[in-house]
């Protein structure tokens, strides 16, 4: 519980003054509340027994006092829920979005390792689910049991200072039974949430898989079986929010039978002080009623404590994701490299942690206008030597210089820009054309995304299918895979870096248009270093040099 309130107060500390005002203007709502029934019962009570008085002294009873004070507690109790709502919600608002800001900022960097194990649906139930459900982490659960601290303290002190020790002892026991109830509360419901937790993460990862691979569902006729399955987690979460309302809603009757019958009691208490002219009746009336609206400060606790258990496991969450390791990083210093035309690796090693190296020792150099073909069977290691000449996958030994600094000395960004990469799998963003290839270069101007929209021979298809501004759906689906392939090739030319990478450029491709592309890219990326993984015989034929990866053997360069 410690680390989790320390947790909440870093990512809250920006917003304290916030969060303080908005507590004190939802105390002042509480207490003008309180205070509007409370004098209202006095001014009726003792109205009444001034007029049951005799000789006069109903005439001298003060009218106007009580009556603006009780326009003003009802005036001012509206006007303070307002601002209360307006200040505590736009400072929430706020964490949040700093919130999933810095989260996902944290995320990105460890997906490649230790987030490797979690699915999209997952890494989103985290960002959007989780975060979700800490909005409430001050508005449902902090700020309402602040207010009914502060309540149930001024209500004690009042009662001690104006009725004496007996009524206050008796509050004083309620409010710990409360207290000790609210506890047993929150702990019953730590392996409901729990559930709840884990059919949530389960429900959102099936739907985010099941639409990102929705071809595949229709296709292959999985849809009715999905929606079984999806009924039956709803049908258990459902039967799981019963369960936690139905607690909740128990203790919230108690809690309110028990301030009725405390305000009863305090009553009771005060017949022998009012007996005895200790205490006023219209005051002891006042003092019951205030009891009586102090009930509606503890209405928000049931749900504020049994929901704390769920707070602690999520911010658990979060602290495990963002806690993790980073995975180690190839580019380690400050240089910025300055393109001079050659790549060199030398005596480089290549693998994953705890298994034997992929390649080993193995040296090349790479120059601008002499193409290089990589080529080797499937799983010797082709891709990964492209993303650790870009600083994707850290190497285990060797050296990889270009621009005067060796990757290791180069600062990260500095390393990254000098490299454009095709990956194998081509990642395109729901959106349209411009913002796909804007991801490339965002400040381009529409003319350039046509140039190189026509040098990726997709500037005909684009103009038929309405031009830039066109819809590509989730993942490119309302492209072919030949086009998503061409426009991946488009944004790699338009950020007109000095070392280009291509893995497999041209798959679903047929081969006139490869040839094709393949002759464009050539003479378009002639002063640039060109560095391509294929396994056509044909393109390979036309590079300057061929670097050769094996199973068996070390690199060999051959021309």
């Amino acid at each position: 519980m410690h680390s989790t309130s320390a947790w909440l107060t870093t990512h809250f500390r920006d917003q304290r003054r916030k969060l303080f005002n908005a507590w004190l203007l939802a105390l002042v709502t509480a207490l003008a509340g309180m205070a509007l029934l409370g004098i209202s019962g006095w001014f009726i009570s003792a109205a009444a027994l001034a007029g049951l008085a005799a000789n006069g002294p109903a005439v001298a009873f003060n009218l106007l006092t009580p009556s603006s004070g009780i326009r003003a507690f009802a005036l001012g109790r509206t006007v303070s829920r307002y601002f209360e709502r307006l200040v505590s919600h736009d400072a929430t608002f706020d964490v949040m979005q700093q919130l999933r800001t810095r989260l996902f900022s944290e995320f990105l960097p460890r997906i490649p390792g230790p987030l490797s194990r979690f699915s999209g649906g997952h890494l989103l139930e985290r960002l959007l689910g989780d975060v979700e459900r800490l909005e409430n982490a001050w508005l449902g659960q902090c700020q309402p049991t602040l207010v009914a601290a502060a309540t149930a303290a001024l209500l004690l002190v009042l009662t001690l200072l104006t009725t004496g020790a007996l009524p206050a002892m008796l509050m004083l026991l309620v409010f710990a039974l409360f207290y000790l109830m609210l506890l047993r509360l929150g702990k019953d419901a730590v392996g409901t949430w729990q559930s709840r937790s884990a059919e949530r993460d389960h429900l959102r990862s099936s739907l985010v898989q099941a639409l990102d691979g929705l071809p595949e569902v229709l296709a292959f006729g999985i849809r009715d079986r999905l929606l079984t399955q999806w009924s039956s987690r709803i049908g258990r979460l459902a039967e799981i929010e019963h369960r936690l309302a139905g607690r909740q809603a128990m203790v919230q009757t108690i809690m309110q039978s028990a301030m009725q019958w405390l305000a009863v009691g305090v009553l009771l208490l005060l017949i022998v002080p009012v007996q005895q002219g200790q205490v006023s009746g219209p005051f002891a009336l006042a003092l019951m009623l205030l009891v009586l609206a102090a009930a509606e400060v503890t209405l928000p606790l049931a749900a504020a404590w049994q929901r704390w258990p769920d707070t602690v496991a999520t911010v658990a969450r979060l602290q495990a994701i963002t806690d993790a390791p980073l995975p180690a990083t190839a580019m380690q210093g400050d240089k910025i490299p300055t393109p001079d035309g050659v790549l060199d690796v030398s005596h480089l090693e290549l693998g994953w942690p705890g298994q034997p190296p992929l390649l080993s020792g193995f040296s090349f150099s790479a120059r601008a206008g002499v193409p290089l073909a990589i080529v080797g069977p499937s799983g010797s290691g082709k891709s990964t030597l492209l993303h650790a000449l870009m600083g994707l996958h850290p190497p285990l030994a060797g050296a990889i210089r270009f621009g005067g600094v060796t990757q290791s000395e180069a600062e990260v960004q500095g390393w990254r820009d000098c490299f454009a990469l095709l990956l194998q799998q081509q990642q395109l963003f729901t959106g349209t054309l411009r913002d796909n290839l804007r991801v490339a270069s965002p400040d381009a101007s529409d003319e350039l995304l046509w140039h190189a929209l026509e040098q990726a021979q997709l500037a005909e298809t684009v103009h038929q299918r309405g031009g830039l501004d066109h819809w590509i759906g989730p993942r490119g689906l309302h492209l072919s895979g030949g086009q998503g392939r061409r426009l991946s090739l488009a944004r790699v030319l338009l950020r007109n870096a000095p070392i280009v990478l291509l893995d497999e450029p041209f798959t679903g491709l047929e081969q006139a248009t490869a040839d094709q592309l393949s002759r464009i890219l050539e003479d378009t990326l002639s002063d640039k270093i060109l560095i391509t993984v294929t396994h056509d015989p044909r393109h390979v034929a036309r590079m300057a040099a061929t670097l050769h990866l094996s199973h068996t053997e070390q690199a060999r360069l051959g021309s």
